[in-house]
């Protein structure tokens, strides 16, 4: 571990570096908040999906604004499942480098339902900069640097995927309409 001299009584003594003392904490707030958001998520679906299917089952029809609404939801759902299980995995500093993608995955999912669940709005934000500050002190740390440009590219591949699995769902709840 890193650590950090500083002066106690005109001696000079040596203390863990504060970045180290930190980043578990941290991760452990992260884990919190994307709890919270998967909770907000959860809710905002139910009530989606339930006048989804109420108005499919009297018209058989949707509007493609409310599936993609719906769509959208249940990407975020899983991206922040995915972030979760990633944090939950995470035991060593050098496992950090697994956030790098998330950061950027978590920013698109904000703006993805920005106006669909405004009440994630500030926890994803809250949640990205948690993240973005443990990846730059452990990058400290680690003297190591991050290939943004390569996870930016890790992180649309994962929307990618999440996207085919949503619209997956969307259409074995609503067999009859082509989307």
């Amino acid at each position: 571990m890193v650590s950090s001299s500083v002066f106690v009584n005109d001696t000079v003594q040596v203390l863990p570096n504060p970045y180290a003392i930190t980043i578990k904490p941290r991760l452990e707030y992260c884990i919190h908040v994307s709890g919270m958001i998967l909770d907000k998520l959860d809710q905002a679906s139910s009530e989606l999906h339930a006048k989804n299917m109420q108005f499919y089952g009297q018209n058989d029809s949707l509007e493609n604004t409310q599936l993609e609404m719906e769509t959208s939801i249940l990407v975020a759902i899983n991206a922040i499942k995915s972030v979760k299980s990633t944090l939950l995995a995470i035991s060593q500093i050098s496992g950090i480098i697994q956030i790098c993608p998330l950061i950027s995955l978590i920013r698109m999912i904000n703006s993805n339902i920005y106006g669909i669940v405004p009440s994630t709005r500030q926890d994803l934000v809250e949640l990205s900069t948690s993240l973005g500050s443990i990846v730059m002190d452990s990058g400290c740390l680690l003297e190591s640097r991050f290939d943004f440009k390569q996870t930016n590219l890790e992180s649309k591949q994962i929307l990618a995927e999440l996207n085919l699995i949503a619209e997956s769902k969307i259409r074995k709840f609503y067999p009859n309409l082509n989307y």
